[in-house]
């Protein structure tokens, strides 16, 4: 069982379900993907009805320690990006793994 999903398998699902070409299933998952980072970069959060939540959340610079050399170094404020499933997917998920 392969557990990773590549941009290639879903362009194929949508060549064959649909019934596009191709190129035009890869420039339709692109322009997808593209609308939602930029409106998750412009509106630091994205609700996608019946799917979740992504959201950008800022963390702090913080004091950390590289384990391997004991080395004390200063972790940089960064952007995270947190996802939350909706109720409806949640359930998706546990009435199929049963």
């Amino acid at each position: 069982m392969r557990i990773n999903l590549t941009k290639k398998d879903i362009i194929n699902a949508i060549y064959m379900q649909i019934g596009f070409s191709k190129k035009i299933a890869d420039n339709l998952f692109d322009d997808i993907i593209e609308s939602i980072i930029e409106n998750l970069i412009e509106h630091k959060k994205i609700k996608i009805s019946n799917f979740g939540t992504f959201i950008i959340r800022e963390k702090k610079s913080r004091p950390g320690i590289n384990f391997q050399t004991k080395e004390k170094k200063l972790i940089k404020e960064r952007k995270v990006i947190l996802f939350k499933p909706s109720k409806e997917f949640k359930n998706f998920i546990n009435e199929n793994d049963q």
